[in-house]
């Protein structure tokens, strides 16, 4: 949306009806009512990409380092019993990758209201998926399976612990970008970016539980 007394050509209304490409600024109802974004705030956008593509390195690393200990170790000849509550993670976890990309679709249709909505709706999966974790660990224990009982169980607490607090970050990513979706004029490239890459570490996090689901209880 142009400011007062700006007119627009065919190409630059094609432009906004795409989600804004082209424009580095929110129209008036995104925003504080001013006619122009106040100045950009560090990191720019292109921050946000390369900051998140080096979290997902670093957590890769980790993950492949666990993976590791836990091959050197023969955990996987222990026994350890599958807490049932994880079948109800997987599938709340999967859910949330569903309703992130909702958010991003209203985002680029420029529906406010339904993209807050999706946002507190991936939040609140998330939320009740760290709630079945903290479950599936009081099934482990009272199936007799505490972190110190054999390697395989003490791997199951840390793969699984390390990828929730992980998942406990990226709901404090969405607490982000709806703060700042509802409180601050954010420009719309920076918005797209913030949850584009917002959106990229929930579906690394969805595959990550996958292959520690996998790792543990089906190698």
């Amino acid at each position: 949306m142009a400011s007062s007394g700006t007119k627009l050509g065919p190409d630059d209304d094609r432009t906004i009806a795409a989600g804004g490409g082209g424009f580095d600024e929110l129209p008036p109802e995104f925003g504080d009512g001013g006619d122009r974004p106040g100045p950009e705030q560090t990191p720019p956008p292109e921050g946000y990409r390369l900051g998140i593509w080096l979290l997902l390195i670093s957590i890769t690393a980790a993950f492949l380092a666990l993976t590791s200990a836990y091959i050197y170790l023969n955990a996987q000849v222990r026994p350890l019993e599958f807490p049932t509550l994880f079948a109800a993670s997987t599938v709340l976890i999967l859910a949330t990758s569903i309703t992130v990309e909702y958010a991003r679709l209203m985002l680029r249709r420029r529906r406010e209201t339904a993209l807050r909505g999706w946002l507190w709706a991936t939040m609140g999966l998330g939320a009740a998926f760290l709630c079945t974790q903290a479950g599936a660990f009081q099934q482990l224990a009272l199936s007799g399976f505490y972190v110190n009982t054999n390697h395989r169980g003490s791997f199951a607490y840390i793969f699984t612990g390390v990828h929730a607090a992980h998942l406990l970050g990226g709901l404090l990513a969405l607490g982000y970008v709806l703060f700042k979706t509802k409180r601050e004029r954010w420009t719309a490239v920076r918005r797209r970016a913030a949850l584009d890459v917002t959106a990229v570490y929930w579906h690394f996090l969805d595959g990550v539980w996958l292959y520690s689901l996998a790792l543990l209880f089906l190698w």
